[in-house]
């Protein structure tokens, strides 16, 4: 996340992330999944506002993309992705609800969120907004404690954490756990993409609940070697979700993207998350017109062209902040 003081208060922009590996290693006691997961974030942003009131209600406005020019979309309107709450069912609300009963604070705050990122497309949109709630709430209504912060973003959900970074940076992780146990890792490849997004989001609980354990599991570390190398094609040819097939069965637009990078010859390509989006590992001379036009015949709503995002580490932006 990249964050900026705006007023009296704060300005984070909360970025989606890729899964460029994930392995799922079997059920937990608990409900969840065992997982080993890359996590990327890249400069496709949500824009979230925070500003604290005396007034002790909390205030959330989501802002939907209206046209193709703020969100390099192919169809919006009255989408599914766009299915965003701007009441206490909202996941940002819920963090700034979170934050303020575990600081004992009394005061409210306004909260704009303004929505890039499509829903229920395993691109971390949501969880990504959250974190940046705790982190602007935190600094609007008391110090920053990472810890503390940590602890509610894990009590939120299973990849908040991917999105804090560590004290070094915030980038390219391996999580574990369900997800909440993250390790920001020192590559920081320059890697580009192209993301689609179809007309149907999918589950995360009909996913997992149609997934079925390998008899051997992969591991990341092959992946990760490649990515500190900054070795392209291995990167691409290494990217791996070990919930595809059972999304596939949820819709049949999973395998529609991914024959679609095939034919606009992306090589390497995966599910990101539960789905229902998919990326490809572009190379530097690809036409975003021409795959723009490609995606409009093949139906899908939604193309974006991003790349890997690398941030200073939430501390040093504050340090940065207080200083200017």
């Amino acid at each position: 996340m990249l964050i900026e003081t705006q007023g009296s208060g704060y300005r984070v922009a909360a970025p989606a992330k890729l899964n460029l590996f994930l392995e799922v290693l079997g059920k937990r006691e608990d409900g969840y999944h065992e997982i080993e997961s890359l996590m990327c974030p890249i400069s496709l942003c949500d824009i979230l506002e925070f500003r604290s009131t005396d007034e002790p209600e909390i205030r959330l406005e989501v802002v939907l993309p209206t046209d193709s020019i703020n969100c390099d979309s192919l169809a919006s309107g009255n989408d599914p992705a766009w299915d965003v709450p701007a009441d206490e069912t909202n996941l940002v609300y819920r963090a700034a609800q979170c934050v303020r009963d575990a600081l004992g604070v009394t005061r409210g705050c306004v909260i704009k969120l303004t929505k890039v990122i499509p829903s229920a497309a395993g691109l971390g949109g949501g969880s990504s907004d959250a974190a940046a709630t705790v982190v602007a709430a935190m600094l609007a209504w008391n110090e920053w404690d990472r810890s503390r912060a940590a602890k509610i973003c894990e009590t939120l959900g299973s990849d908040l954490n991917v999105f804090l970074g560590d004290e070094n940076r915030i980038g390219l992780s391996l999580a574990q756990g369900r997800g909440e146990k993250c390790r920001v890792l020192e590559a920081t490849p320059e890697l580009e993409f192209v993301v689609t997004h179809p007309p149907a989001g999918c589950s995360t609980r009909a996913v997992y609940a149609n997934w079925l354990k390998s008899s051997q599991n992969r591991s990341s570390e092959p992946l990760v070697s490649a990515l500190q190398s900054g070795q392209i094609e291995r990167i691409g040819s290494l990217l791996f979700n070990a919930l595809t097939l059972s999304a596939r069965q949820v819709t049949p637009w999973i395998d529609n993207q991914l024959r679609f990078f095939l034919a606009c010859q992306f090589q390497y390509n995966a599910m990101t998350g539960s789905g229902s989006s998919c990326f490809a590992l572009a190379s530097h001379n690809y036409k975003m017109a021409e795959v723009r036009r490609a995606a409009q015949a093949a139906g899908l709503s939604r193309v974006y062209a991003v790349k890997s995002w690398f941030q200073p580490s939430i501390e040093e932006q504050i340090r940065l902040i207080r200083s200017s």
